[in-house]
């Protein structure tokens, strides 16, 4: 009987905390995946000129804009 309350405290511990950290980031990795699922598509639906104005950087002529392919329109 002392070797089970033995055995309990000293590993029953340890595995509820680990239960409790499960849990607990699981919850969080799921709200992160559905702000990062957020964001993708705010990028993906703001046009490439209103993002570039956004971050305050003058448009470039020789930078591609978002969504083009460089190799597909050789200058």
């Amino acid at each position: 009987m002392d070797e089970l309350i033995n055995l309990i405290g000293n590993v029953g511990f340890p595995i509820a905390v680990a239960v409790y950290l499960l849990i607990r980031v699981e919850s969080q990795l799921d709200k992160l995946t559905l702000a990062i699922g957020e964001l993708r598509e705010a990028i993906i639906t703001l046009p490439a000129g209103k993002l570039w104005q956004a971050a305050g950087v003058a448009a470039c002529p020789t930078l591609p804009s978002f969504g083009s392919n460089p190799r597909a329109n050789p200058q």
